[in-house]
């Protein structure tokens, strides 16, 4: 079992306390990846038809349900090092997930005629502009690596049609380089791409993915995942049994605008576990008044909400 630090490191009170952080340095190390990824089997056939047949696996679910800790799952099983992120963004273009071309800085060394080590013109070799991102160095690397495309529906409706031909040939070029060939995968990536079903994506894009959604866990396995990884804080069942009653219960509220999601759960757990709430606490406190509710509830009006139930 862990050593749990103590809870109790601000006071509020105006006086210092700061010899009380000492005793919590190690504190977010505690949920930091314990555990192991549970996966169902629906989910680990969908993992695998994507790597047999070689097309990228879109996984959709609620937020905080584990659809982005699937790709270090798969990477850490399969020995393939961490994956390769690309945080998707309003803004973001499908070059960019592939390289980015530093065409300010090339004009700047044009300038000031900035000189590599062996005294040639550094301008003169625009290789020294490009940064691949994280599909692009999967491709241009020569072992397999698992890309994630985080959060697609947040990109421009034309973000993900861009990709279909990078995505279907594994291939892609680089104007700004003139070379004759495009770079292309020697070992194609294992890609999975989330959504947040934010918006439909387009369906020439859908068309080439292998999907999956990740439903929301029922009790058992709820119980199982908080098990899993909060392992080390050597939790009593009682406290997981509860704490995942109760979860479920703020879930259940009609009109609640933000319910609680699996992350938020672990969160809360490992909180009252620090505090040293016990499971009876828990079951004798209504909704709106459990312990440490502030990782569970994210808005005044769902507070309001829970308070008014008795």
């Amino acid at each position: 079992m862990t050593q749990l630090p103590r809870f109790d490191v601000y006071v509020g009170d105006g006086a210092s306390h700061h010899d009380r952080l000492e005793t919590v340095s190690e504190q977010p190390a505690l949920l930091r990846e314990h555990g192991k990824y549970l996966a169902g089997e629906e989910l680990a056939d969908a993992v695998n038809i994507a790597i047999a047949v070689g097309q990228p696996l879109l996984v959709t679910g609620e937020p905080g349900c584990g659809k982005t800790r699937l790709a270090w799952s798969i990477a850490d099983e399969l020995g393939l090092g961490e994956p390769l992120v690309f945080q998707t963004r309003s803004t973001s273009r499908a070059q960019d997930l592939l390289y980015r071309y530093d065409a300010v800085l090339r004009f700047h060394d044009i300038q000031v005629k900035t000189q590599t080590k062996d005294g040639r013109f550094q301008a003169d070799d625009p290789a020294h502009y490009v940064d691949y991102q994280a599909l692009g160095q999967a491709i241009c690397g020569q072992t397999r690596r698992v890309v994630l495309i985080d959060e697609i529906d947040k990109a421009p409706r034309d973000f993900p049609n861009d990709l279909l031909h990078e995505l279907d040939r594994m291939s892609f070029s680089v104007p700004e380089l003139r070379r004759d060939q495009p770079f292309t995968a020697a070992v194609p990536p294992i890609v999975v791409i989330t959504s947040n079903s934010e918006r439909q994506l387009p369906l020439p894009f859908l068309r080439r993915c292998v999907f999956h959604h990740i439903e929301f866990p029922n009790h058992d396995r709820l119980c199982e995942i908080i098990q899993q990884r909060l392992g080390p804080l050597g939790l009593d069942r009682e406290l997981i049994g509860g704490a995942a009653d109760r979860f479920l219960a703020i879930r259940e509220v009609p009109r609640i605008s933000k319910p609680p999601a699996t992350s938020e759960l672990l969160a809360w757990v490992h909180a009252l576990a620090i505090r040293g709430v016990a499971a009876k606490e828990l079951a004798a406190r209504p909704l709106g008044e459990l312990p440490l509710w502030q990782t569970l509830i994210k808005s005044q009006e769902d507070r309001q909400l829970l308070l008014a139930i008795r």
